[in-house]
């Protein structure tokens, strides 16, 4: 079952048609999916229509996805601001810095023609990953009061926040299941009448 990613398109775009409003994960997955098939222009408008999600873990893996398939059409400006913006969003978003300082370091070659004295290489290998981890927690700490702002714009706590998100999570989990019960016992009476 390991890599059908047909079967999973599949699944997932009934999925999204029994409901009338698709769970922001379902569609995801449909264009990771699709992403996987090889079906570039279609996993892209699914993407695109999560580009304005507010949740920072899916906003931020959209941005990811995104910006992997601007760096395979070779628009690698368009590539580099998506992956920044996928760290913004949630800066330990290990996929989109990988990839955003692997492109950046390609974009620009005069930087990488400097490094070319071992001395500069061991140095550089030292201090980046600092001020990366530097950089990593005060857009972290932004991101986090920005987020507490909010929460207390609403009148919730962060443990309120995550109780209700994980109830959701929780009930999301449970009707997909039971539409998957459903759809076995549909397909159990309908084999049983042929």
């Amino acid at each position: 079952m390991q890599g059908d990613f047909s079967d999973a398109t599949l699944q997932f775009q009934f999925l999204a048609k029994q409901t009338f409003f698709t769970p922001p994960e379902v569609t995801l997955n449909l264009a990771n999916s699709l992403f996987e098939e090889n079906n570039i222009p279609a996993s892209r408008r699914k993407y695109a229509q999560l580009v304005s999600l507010k949740e920072p873990l899916l906003a931020s893996t959209t941005y990811s996805q995104l910006g992997i398939i601007f760096c395979n059409d070779k628009d690698t400006v368009r590539a580099l601001s998506l992956f920044k913006e996928a760290l913004i969003l949630k800066p330990d978003n290990e996929i989109a810095r990988f990839n955003y300082e692997l492109l950046k370091r390609q974009y620009h070659p005069q930087r990488a023609k400097t490094q070319n004295t071992p001395k500069s290489k061991q140095n550089q290998q030292i201090l980046p990953p600092n001020t990366q981890v530097e950089k990593a927690e005060i857009s972290k700490n932004d991101s986090q009061k920005e987020l507490l702002k909010t929460l207390k714009n609403y009148g919730l706590t962060p443990e309120k926040a995550k109780t209700i998100l994980d109830g959701m999570k929780n009930s999301e989990i449970q009707y997909i299941q039971q539409r998957q019960n459903l759809v076995k016992r549909k397909d159990l009476h309908i084999t049983k009448n042929w």
